[in-house]
C-alpha cells in the first residue's frame, strides 16, 4: 500500500474515530496532519502548518466576533423584531427574500461578502420559528449561486481555467445555471423542514386578523399575534453604532477589493470588532464568548489535512483514475464526485484549476463529452457541497446558529452536504451533459 493511499485511509479514519469516540474531528485531523505529513511523509513540520487556512479562521473569526457584539447589545434583536413588524403574517417570504438578498451580495466582487448576511438570516430563522437548517441551506445556496457570477472571484476564476484549457464559456449562463439550480436546492429545503407550516401558519395569522375586525389588534394590518403581547425592542446609542458597522463592513470591503488591496474580509470585520470593543470593553469581552472556537478548530484541522493530501499527489492521482476509465460519462461522474468531495473539506476553486486540466482530453472535439456543459456541472458540483460544516461556507452557518440549534444543523448539514457529492453530479450531467451526448 503506497502512502497516498495510507493517507485517505487515515482520512476515512478520522471521520470515524470521531463519529464512534466522538472526539473533536478538527482536533484528530490537525494531529493526522502532523502525524502523516511529519512522520510518514517526512514534510517539514513549517510545509505541514503552511496548510493551516488562515484566511477562513479570520473570516470566522472576525465575522462571529462582529456579530457577537451586536448580539450582545441586542442589536440584532432590534433588526429581527423590526423585521417580524415588517413581513407581519408573511413569515413564508422570509427564507426567499434572504435567499434573493444573499446571492446579490454574493456576486459583488467575493461570495464571502454574504457571510455578513449569514447572522442576521440565522436570527431571523430563530426569531421566527424557521427551522434553522432550512435557513442554513437557503443561505449556502445564496452564496454559492451567487459565487459563479461572473463579476464574482470564483466565477472569473472558472472563466480564466475555461479559457487556459481553450474550452468554449459562457459566463453568464453559467451564472443563470448556478442560480437555477440553487433555487432548486431553496425550493426542496422549504418544503423538506417546515415551509407548508410557515404557509399554513401565514395563513390561519391572516383569518385571525380578518376575523378581528378593523378595531381589533390585528385591525387587518397583518401585524402578528406577538406584536400585541410584546414591547418593541428598544436600540441604544452603542447597538445602533455596531447596526451601522455591518454596511460600513460590506462597502468598506467592497471599496478595499476595487482598489486591488489584497485585504481578507474577516481582518475587515475584525477592525470593525475591535474599534467596538475599545468603546465598550466590557461587551468586547463578553462577545468574545459568542465566537464558536469550536467550528474554528474544526475547520482548521480538516483542511490542514487536506492540503497533505493534495501535497502529497492524491487529489491528483484520484483524477488520473478518472481519466482512466473507458466511458467518457462515467469518467465526467467520478471526477465531479472527486472535485464535490474535496470541496466539501477544501477550496472549491482549487479543486476546479486541478480537476479541468486533467479533463481535457475528455473535452477535446471527439473526446466523447460536451465540452462546456461538462464544465458547468464540474463548477456546480464542486459548489453545492459548500453547506457541509467542514468549508467556510458551512462553518459560518453554524457559528451563525442559535447555541440550542447548533449540534442539529451540523448534523443536517453534514448529511445534506455528503449526499450533495453524488446527488450533485447526478443533476448536473442530467442537465448539461447527457442530453448533448446524442446531439
Amino acid at each position: 500500500m503506497n502512502v497516498e493511499i495510507v493517507a485517505l485511509v487515515v482520512l476515512v479514519a478520522v471521520f470515524a474515530i470521531s463519529a464512534i469516540r466522538n472526539v473533536h474531528m478538527g482536533a484528530l485531523a490537525f494531529v493526522a496532519a502532523l502525524l502523516v505529513g511529519v512522520l510518514l511523509v517526512g514534510e517539514p513540520l513549517d510545509d505541514v502548518l503552511g496548510g493551516f487556512p488562515v484566511d477562513a479562521l479570520l473570516i470566522l473569526l472576525g465575522i462571529t466576533y462582529l456579530f457577537g457584539i451586536a448580539r450582545t447589545v441586542g442589536a440584532v434583536d432590534w433588526l429581527v423584531d423590526r423585521s417580524v413588524r415588517l413581513i407581519g403574517d408573511r413569515v413564508a417570504l422570509i427564507p426567499w427574500a434572504m435567499w434573493i438578498v444573499g446571492t446579490l451580495v454574493a456576486c459583488l466582487g467575493t461570495s464571502h461578502a454574504a457571510f455578513t448576511i449569514v447572522p442576521i438570516a440565522m436570527s431571523l430563522a430563530h426569531k421566527h420559528r424557521i427551522h434553522s437548517t432550512m435557513m442554513g441551506l437557503v443561505m449556502s445556496s445564496a452564496i454559492v449561486g451567487g459565487a459563479l457570477a461572473p463579476t464574482s472571484i470564483v466565477g472569473i476564476t472558472v472563466m480564466t481555467v475555461a479559457n487556459t484549457a481553450g474550452i468554449p464559456y459562457n459566463p453568464a449562463l453559467m451564472f443563470a445555471l448556478s442560480v437555477g439550480v440553487n433555487a432548486l436546492v431553496v425550493l426542496v429545503a422549504f418544503f423538506l423542514f417546515g415551509g407548508r407550516e410557515l404557509i399554513a401558519r401565514g395563513r390561519a395569522a391572516k383569518r385571525n386578523a380578518a376575523e378581528s375586525g378593523p378595531l381589533g389588534n390585528g385591525g387587518g394590518t397583518g401585524s402578528t399575534a406577538v406584536l400585541t403581547e410584546t414591547a418593541p425592542v428598544k436600540l441604544t446609542g452603542y447597538g445602533a453604532l455596531t447596526l451601522v458597522a455591518i454596511p460600513v463592513l460590506v462597502v468598506l470591503f467592497f471599496t478595499l477589493t476595487l482598489n486591488d488591496v489584497d485585504l481578507n474580509l474577516g481582518a475587515v470585520a475584525l477592525t470593525l470588532a475591535v474599534l467596538l470593543a475599545f468603546i465598550n470593553p466590557k461587551v468586547g469581552k463578553e462577545a468574545l464568548g459568542k465566537v464558536d472556537w469550536n467550528t474554528i478548530l474544526l475547520l482548521g484541522g480538516i483542511i490542514t489535512y487536506v492540503g497533505v493530501l493534495t501535497r502529497l499527489g492524491a487529489i491528483d492521482q484520484l483524477g488520473e483514475f478518472a481519466r482512466s476509465v473507458d466511458e467518457p460519462l462515467i469518467a465526467a461522474f467520478v471526477m465531479c464526485v472527486i472535485a464535490a468531495l474535496v470541496s466539501a473539506f477544501a477550496s472549491t476553486i482549487g479543486i476546479i484549476g486541478a480537476l479541468v486540466p486533467l479533463a481535457v482530453p475528455l473535452l477535446i472535439p471527439g473526446g466523447g463529452l460536451e465540452m462546456t456543459g461538462f464544465l458547468y456541472a464540474l463548477a456546480i458540483s464542486a459548489s453545492l457541497v459548500d453547506c457541509a460544516p467542514f468549508g467556510t461556507t458551512g462553518a459560518t452557518i453554524v457559528a451563525s446558529t442559535h447555541e440550542s440549534d447548533r449540534p442539529m444543523v451540523y448534523r443536517h448539514l453534514t448529511i445534506w452536504g455528503l449526499t450533495m457529492v453524488v446527488v450533485g453530479p447526478v443533476i448536473t450531467l442530467a442537465l448539461f451533459v447527457v442530453p448533448f451526448l446524442w446531439a
